[in-house]
């Protein structure tokens, strides 16, 4: 099972490129975002790596980041009625984690927005990942929970920033300093004024 390559970036088109690695090019699929991303042709380049291996082919699909990577094989393996093409354009439209964000927060219209999902599949999409990727927003941020033990408004409102993608240093910070202007602050409000 390949899970990473690193070697010289040799051909470039809008979602495949080739890596030459010790000798051999390796075409890779990838999301636009990556495409964009990615240095010179001649240039060394390392790409996490997701392997479809059929009895009739064989595909690789490739990120600069591991977050995204793993991202998408929870998606393509865990959500039934999305396979690597859609997990793609997923992740040609949206960051990794714009769109953990969206599965959270059950955001069906901005989910669906995307070609290939409709509605039914983004809330099939919900169902099975939202518990999952919340779970793992939290057991990566326990260690903050200490502070805001009394508040249940703090908690919230730090574990929202979070699955923004702002790190949990900065969450704290920030919805620290608004409590204590204003201990009366929602969770919602805190995440408002937080975000400003």
């Amino acid at each position: 099972m390949i899970v990473s390559i690193e070697g010289k970036l040799e051909e470039l088109g809008p979602v495949v490129c080739v890596v030459n690695c010790g000798g051999i090019g390796y075409e890779i699929n990838m999301p636009l975002s990556v495409t964009e991303s990615l240095p010179d042709l001649g240039s060394p380049v390392k790409l996490f790596i997701y392997s479809v291996y059929r009895e009739d082919s064989q595909a690789l699909y490739g990120f600069l980041d591991k977050n995204e990577r793993d991202f998408f094989k929870i998606v393509v393996e865990k959500v039934s009625g999305i396979g690597p093409r859609i997990a793609l354009a997923m992740l040609s439209r949206f960051r990794a984690q714009e769109l953990k964000s969206a599965i959270v927060a059950k955001d069906i219209a901005l989910l669906s927005s995307i070609t290939g999902i409709g509605k039914k599949t983004a809330e099939r999409m919900v169902i099975e990942l939202s518990e999952r990727l919340s779970q793992e927003s939290i057991d990566k941020n326990s260690g903050f929970m200490i502070k805001f033990t009394g508040s249940s408004d703090g908690y919230d409102a730090v574990l929202a920033l979070i699955s923004l993608g702002i790190r949990r240093n900065e969450a704290e910070k920030m919805i620290g300093a608004l409590m204590a202007k204003n201990a009366e602050l929602s969770a919602e409000q805190l995440v408002k004024l937080a975000l400003r």
